[in-house]
């Protein structure tokens, strides 16, 4: 039977927290007791634990006295870490992407909407009793938990942070873009990280260097940048370093639809058919553990492969400062010095043979890694997969990692604190989303690519009519806004050259003679 991987580790000084799945348990971190489960629970405690979901995204306070989560059905749930027991649950408007606690207990939480929300810890009787949704002025989406909008992105935010002081935000999106906001006036922006080319997915400001950021996403460089002003300060090559270790690949549109279309098959002719219940049952468990392992694990090809950083951390050692990262779907953990100027650095790797689902470094520079330790570029619906080590821990030592054994924590994280799951489950978590939702799919963005450089408009804008192809109705409403702005531009540019005029000469303009700007309704407006 396989079981569910560990995907968030929380490492305090007399307490270690892990999610696994849907369940969540408190361990000592000195000895690996299980203290507290949610496995303990039962009626209909346990039925709401199952129903969450996964645990997506979590967060603890300082003092480790209130754990933060949430799961598939988006309610912000805050635990008491001492007994893990649920104080309060509230509703959020969209599914969170980050949560992050401030040194007075508020909780931040981003959105796949780009919006950062801040939560009091303690939800008050009217946010628990009311059931109107609110929305703000400047927010894109209402929200039922009357969260306090701190700022907001065009684009899908992948991930943010709070400086050490807590002046600044700093927020990273989908759309190749980091700014720097004071907090909580998020309205106020410091200043723009701009040099990215692809999608963002991971920041960092280290203990060492607290007046710079590191980011990374789909570009094969990690960069450094100043973080008041914005300017890049450094570059550090890392994707033909990591490219080799990348063993998960995304599904393709056909695959996905060959997915859907085999399970919409199936499901007509079982319920046309004669079968009984149980062989129903039966024939839907087979067909769902077939399509999950063929798909689910398939290692990647020269082809497929698609670049994610995952996570940025950083080592202050007595011998050096260090950057520690992993790519999503890779199968070891990078190293490289924090670059001194000349913006060379050699990167170091330990491969675990499986992929990491995500690592913490422990305060005394302990690296813990989470693995997806059921995964099998070979396995088959007829293979049972085996659970093997769900966590391992290695030391960065004499420009080396080293593996460490037999802690007890890591122990009972191996032996002990392990949930059965079915292939349903483990597809369900979906641990490499990431590797389609981030990139703009690369062969529609090759195919208007072509297209702009033929010689004929693929769409007429004198006639307004509109000849989507496949492709085009594979995106969404923004990329198609977007696209039929660059056609409109691209269709003056062509009727400046031929007519001899300058490209601005074509532009729209008002009665004075000026180009037409588009109007900002005012919030009076609105009312």
């Amino acid at each position: 039977m396989s079981c569910f991987p560990h995907t968030q580790l929380h490492l305090g000084s007399i307490h270690a927290i892990v999610a696994s799945g849907p369940h969540i348990q408190v361990l000592n971190i000195n000895t690996g007791e299980i203290l507290y489960t949610t496995d303990r629970f039962d009626g209909a405690d346990k039925d709401a634990i199952l129903k969450s979901g996964p645990v997506r995204c979590s967060a603890v306070n300082s003092s480790y006295q209130f754990l933060a989560t949430v799961g598939d059905d988006k309610k912000l749930k805050v635990w008491e870490v001492g007994g893990l027991k649920v104080l309060s649950s509230r509703e959020l408007p969209k599914r969170p992407t980050r949560l992050e606690f401030t040194k007075s207990d508020d909780i931040l939480v981003s959105d796949k909407f780009g919006d950062v929300f801040r939560y009091p810890l303690h939800a008050s009787q009217a946010e628990a009793s009311s059931s109107k949704l609110r929305r703000d002025a400047f927010s894109s989406h209402e929200n039922p938990s009357g969260g306090e909008l701190i700022l907001g992105h065009a684009s899908l935010l992948t991930s943010f942070l709070l400086t050490a002081d807590e002046e600044f935000i700093v927020t990273a999106d989908r759309d190749e873009h980091i700014r720097v906001s004071w907090y909580p006036q998020g309205y106020n922006i410091v200043s723009y990280c701009l040099g990215h080319e692809k999608y963002l997915s991971a920041l960092h400001i280290p203990q060492f260097s607290q007046s710079s950021i590191v980011s990374g996403g789909g570009d094969p460089t990690l960069k450094i940048w100043e973080l008041s002003s914005g300017q890049l300060q450094q570059e550090i090559a890392i994707f033909s370093t990591v490219e080799p270790f990348i063993r998960v690949r995304p599904l393709t549109r056909k695959e996905i639809k060959a997915e859907y279309e085999a399970k919409k098959t199936k499901s007509y002719k079982e319920n046309n058919g004669r079968q009984k219940q149980k062989g129903k049952e039966k024939s839907n468990a087979v067909g769902e553990d077939t399509i999950s392992t063929t798909l689910d694990n398939t290692a990647f090809d020269s082809n497929g492969t698609v670049f994610v950083v995952h996570k940025i951390s950083s080592l202050d050692l007595e011998h050096g400062h260090y950057l520690v990262f992993n790519a999503v779907g890779a199968t070891a953990i990078f190293i490289c010095p924090y670059p001194d100027g000349d913006g060379s650095s050699d990167i170091y790797f330990f491969d675990f043979g499986k992929p990491v689902i995500d690592f913490i470094i422990a305060h005394d520079g302990l690296v813990w890694t989470l693995l997806d330790s059921g995964w099998d570029s070979k396995v088959t619906e007829t293979v049972e997969v085996l659970p093997k080590k769900l966590v391992r821990v290695v030391q960065w030592n004499s420009g080396k990692f080293i593996e460490v054994h037999n802690l007890p924590l890591l122990v009972a994280l191996n032996a002990h604190c392990m949930f059965p799951a079915s292939m349903a489950d483990l597809k369900a978590l979906d641990l490499y989303s990431d590797l389609s939702l981030l990139p703009k799919s690369p062969e529609v963005e090759q195919n208007f690519a072509d297209r702009e450089t033929s010689e004929v408009l693929p769409y007429k804008v004198e006639e307004g009519i509109s000849e989507h192809n496949d492709a085009e109705k594979a995106l969404g409403k923004r990329e198609l806004g977007r696209l039929k702005h660059k056609r409109a531009l691209q269709a003056h540019l062509q009727l400046a050259s031929q007519q001899g005029d300058r490209p601005d000469d074509v532009l729209p303009r008002g009665n004075g003679g000026e180009p037409k700007m588009k109007k900002v309704r005012s919030k009076s407006e609105d009312i």
